[in-house]
């Protein structure tokens, strides 16, 4: 079993109590949200690699992620430090005729969300001209751009024919959201085998990136 508190408590000490230069830096530009006066954990990656576990922490007024790199083993160190970009990965479908209930149906998944051609928008001034449904199966920004999509992907083709039905009556395609540190490499890449099951399921990529934070001085 794996000691999830000792590599966190490591991980922690690193930011309370920086020993690398990258930490201090880093540390000068942004703030770590704290819980109960200790760095808020987003997520441990048990699986980062074959020997290493990440722990991701929080930052605070962002959507971006300060990653504490810990070797695996009694004697786990602190290898490095770097900033992951916040994701959203979703399924979006849309329609000018068809309503909410009515888009929705063609899912077989729950937790959806979206609106009605013709709902209110939340102030209350204008109505929607589009219905909309999206669904999102890991609401945690705290994953790489590539890890989350390949998750999705792997739900949808579970209900692929429920997909392409989807995708037969609406505007269908996936959405991602990424809030990205300023100082990082804003690069995408997508492997054949994602463009393969993307055009599998005929579904459209849809990108929005937004850079924010304090450049490292």
């Amino acid at each position: 079993m794996i000691d999830s508190k000792r590599y966190v408590s490591i991980a922690v000490q690193e930011l309370s109590k920086p020993t690398l230069e990258v930490t201090k830096q880093y540390l000068q530009a942004m703030e770590v949200e704290l819980e109960n006066e200790v760095p808020r954990v987003a997520r441990v990656d048990f699986h980062h690699t074959s020997e290493s576990i990440a722990v991701y922490f929080y930052i605070k007024e962002e959507r971006f992620f300060i990653v504490v790199n810990l070797s695996k083993g009694n004697n786990s160190e602190v290898e490095w430090v770097w900033i992951e970009s916040g994701h959203r990965v979703y399924l979006t479908a849309t329609s000018e005729s068809l309503g909410y209930e009515e888009l929705a149906n063609y899912l077989p998944y729950d937790s959806l969300t979206g609106w009605s051609k013709g709902d209110l928008h939340m102030n209350g001034r204008r109505a929607y001209k589009f219905t909309r449904v999206s669904y999102e199966p890991n609401v945690n920004e705290a994953y790489g751009l590539e890890e989350k999509l390949l998750e999705l992907l792997m739900d949808l083709e579970k209900s692929s024919g429920a997909i392409h039905k989807l995708v037969e009556n609406s505007k269908a395609y996936i959405s991602i959201c990424r809030h990205q540190y300023i100082s990082a490499n804003a690069g995408i890449h997508l492997d054949l085998n994602i463009l393969h099951r993307l055009s599998s399921l005929n579904l459209e990529l849809d990108v929005d990136t937004y850079i924010t934070g304090s450049e490292i001085e």
